[in-house]
């Protein structure tokens, strides 16, 4: 599964960004039509999750064969944790299965905007 999957009908649902800009993983339950057309800023506010697609997704490094996101994830400077918390996507999670639990230290920093600008900086 892709933890910076975009918002759109039939994706997961698995975050909530919280006033501190964290995000507050929640169980995940499947975006519908009504969702969209009621939330604004989808990427800003939520955190969602689909099927990793692989060599489809501009993020995936075809000389390493993984996606190349994670790691650009863990070299920001943020604040990151050092225990691991609770992951409703952890066990399929393409970031934790190739990287492991560093991966997560600052994945509750991220939103998909932020894969946006980390694109746009490079360029």
């Amino acid at each position: 599964m892709c933890p910076s999957y975009v918002g759109k009908v039939g994706a997961q649902l698995f975050g909530v960004v919280n006033k501190d800009g964290k995000v507050q993983f929640i169980t995940p339950l499947t975006v519908t039509e009504e969702f969209i057309q009621q939330n604004d800023n989808l990427e800003q506010r939520f955190r969602f999750t689909g099927k990793c697609v692989e060599k489809g997704c501009t993020q995936w490094d075809n000389e390493e064969s993984k996606c190349s996101l994670s790691k650009k994830v863990q070299d920001l400077d943020t604040i990151k944790n050092t225990e691991l918390s609770f992951c409703p996507i952890r066990s399929q999670c393409r970031w934790f299965s190739q990287d492991g639990k560093d991966a997560c230290f600052s994945c509750n920093e991220i939103t998909r905007n932020m894969e946006e600008l980390l694109l746009n900086f490079e360029k």
